[in-house]
């Protein structure tokens, strides 16, 4: 038995220095990474209202089911009478981590609404809010596929097939459909959704935010006199049970300390709940949620004094739906109202204004015109149809010229749409122009360095073209200790031949690393006896001249035609410079430099022939 201890001993010995020496090659691969912004789409810190209105009408949300492997089939029962006139599908999914992809289909009564990618961090889909750490929360629009009576919806993911990591696990599947009825009261309805993220400290990788409410506004005046009764449901993913949080509706609390507690821990990772608020309902309505409270005053929702959570470790409020049903007609007509959704900067050239138009009226099923204009002269008109979602949102496309200038939006111009109020259909509002990028370079005088100076991942040792990094001086030293745990394994086997297969290793090691050792141009380096390599910082200058930032762009800087440094630039503002230090080893003698700004043209600029710069400097 003593023998194959031994033997046991030395083959995990072994097995610590092969993986000492894959962790030495690794340490000579350099690691990417990328950051995610989680906090929530479309918006961090509320939700988006997607469709309001007033008609008689009756409103369907459902159905809750917890977590659950794919596929999911689910069902809706519609009334007999019901003639849709807005519904939305919404699928949750799990994916695990914001790094794995996959995708999701469903249908809708034997509707296949298409195979959507799920992409994780680069998700651009349109209808997928992709927040956290791979939370989806999937919309389609169905009103011209959902039927009265009895509606059917299949989801299914990739999950489980041959190198998928998509969890794709099932949220839920879930109907909002708004019909018409005759002979239901009239209804004034609300519907916001979105998928923002809320999270305490440490959730979010390496960023330390919190984010700890999501608001709702019901934008739309009503009669709180005429509300005979008013419900508000609301949707949650990812709700822990025993984990506090809140929910206050124009300021008064609902629902108790623990609303999203996955269905009073039956509906594992999925809250819908509805609540009574007919005595909270005022002219203008709004929701917030809490992820929790600081109980203890410490400016934290973590814990209390006494230990006990103040507050869910993440939560995602997707879904609200308000309902007001009244007692009486509440609105007689439409009422329209426009307004723009201006971007952050508006640059000189192609701009895409977004026009909103509200119904905050009486159900409007018809025609009517937009006109946008620019200094009085239109540069967009068009004939739109308004539905029961209440809501429309207009690309105005705009090839803009640099300055301040004035908007106007202008919605059923010629009233031919009788309304409610005629005096909020034009919007006008003065706006900036920025001037584009315009970005120059300018190489400045080289100057030398000492080695004391040289970066640690840059020229510590070099000698006749071969150059050694710490990293790798470091990486021959493990060679070395490896090649001694070796000699003492020989010297415990007496009289066996030497580990074929470690020596093997240990010598592909060793070339591995002695080939990233020598430097990529040894040509340059051996320009002759006795040339002397030299280390040289070179400054070289940035200048945005025009107005708008330029975001994400490269310097490059070449060497006798050769690229040898690359740097990325985040961002530059308009009218200010940097000057960033690029370190280089050359030979003694002169040298042709090359300095090149936004290589790749991300940036849109007003010129580009200022965009390098060259010199020759005696080294």
């Amino acid at each position: 038995m003593k023998p194959v201890r031994r033997k046991r001993s030395k083959m995990k010995r072994a097995t610590i220095a092969l993986l000492l020496g894959i962790t030495g090659i690794l340490l000579l691969v350099q690691v990417s990474g990328a950051s995610y912004a989680f906090d929530g789409v479309p918006y961090p810190d509320k939700l988006d209202l997607v469709a309001h209105g007033t008609f008689k009408c009756g409103i369907y949300v459902g159905e809750s089911y917890e977590l659950a492997k794919p596929p999911c089939t689910r069902t809706f029962a519609l009334p007999e009478d019901a003639k849709v006139k807005w519904a939305r599908l919404y699928v949750g999914v799990w994916g695990g981590t914001e790094r794995y992809t996959g995708w999701v289909q469903t249908t809708f009564n034997g509707h296949d609404l298409g195979k959507t990618p799920l992409l994780g961090e680069d998700d651009d889909n349109p209808n997928v809010y992709c927040s956290s750490h791979g939370v989806y929360w999937i919309f389609y629009d169905v009103a011209d596929k959902a039927s009265p009576g009895l509606n059917t919806a299949i989801t299914n993911t990739n999950r489980g097939e041959r190198g998928s990591k998509l969890d794709g696990r099932i949220y839920s599947v879930i109907l909002v459909a708004i019909y018409e009825d005759e002979d239901a009261p009239e209804i004034t309805y609300w519907v916001a959704d979105g998928n923002p993220s809320m999270h305490g400290r440490g959730w979010a990788g390496m960023v330390p935010t919190t984010n700890d409410f999501v608001s709702v506004k019901f934008k739309g005046a009503i009669d709180p006199a005429n509300v005979e009764k008013a419900n508000l449901t609301v949707v949650y993913l990812a709700g822990n049970l025993g984990e506090p949080d809140y929910l206050e509706f124009n300021g008064y609390g609902v629902g108790r300390d623990d609303v999203a507690n996955s269905g009073d821990g039956k509906t594992y990772g999925i809250d819908l709940k509805t609540f009574d608020v007919t005595r909270y309902i005022q002219a203008e309505n709004s929701v917030l949620f809490l992820r929790g409270k600081d109980i203890n005053g410490d400016g934290e929702v973590e814990v209390d004094d006494e230990g006990k959570r103040e507050g869910e470790h993440y939560l995602h409020p997707v879904l609200a739906v308000l309902i007001a049903r009244h007692k009486n007609t509440e609105k007689t007509l439409p009422d329209f109202s426009v307004e723009f959704a201006l971007p952050g900067n508006l640059t000189e050239g192609e701009n895409t204004l977004t026009a909103v138009v509200n119904n905050y009226g009486r159900l409007y099923e018809d025609d009517f015109s937009v006109k946008v204009f620019v200094d009085e002269s239109e540069i967009y008109t068009e004939v739109v149809r308004m539905d029961a979602s209440g809501i429309k949102k207009l690309a105005i496309p705009w090839n803009a010229m640099s300055g301040t200038k004035t908007i106007k939006a202008e919605v059923d111009a010629e009233n031919a749409v009788k309304e409610s109020n005629e005096n909020d259909n034009v919007f006008v509002s003065d706006v900036y122009v920025l001037r584009k990028p315009d970005l120059s370079v300018k190489i400045l005088t080289p100057v030398a360095e000492t080695i004391k100076a040289v970066s640690v991942s840059s020229t510590a040792f070099s000698a006749k073209g071969i150059t050694l990094t710490l990293n790798q001086v470091f990486a021959i030293m493990l060679i070395l200790w490896l090649m001694f745990i070796v000699i003492r394994i020989q010297r415990d086997i007496k009289k066996k031949k030497f580990p074929v297969v470690v020596l093997i290793f240990v010598i592909l090691c060793a070339t591995l690393f002695l080939s990233a050792c020598v430097d990529k141009h040894p040509a340059e380096q051996e320009t002759g006896a006795g040339t002397s390599m030299l280390s040289y910082s070179i400054p070289v200058e940035i200048k945005n001249e025009g107005e708008a930032a330029a975001m994400n762009f490269e310097l490059s800087l070449y060497v006798d035609g050769e690229k040898s440094v690359t740097k990325k630039i985040d961002e530059l503002e308009g009218g200010e410079f940097i000057t960033e230090e690029l370190s280089i080893v050359v030979a003694e003698g002169k040298h042709r430099m090359r300095a090149v700004v936004d290589e790749k043209e991300v940036v849109k600029e007003f010129r580009r022939d200022n965009n390098a710069d060259e010199i020759t400097f005696d080294f």
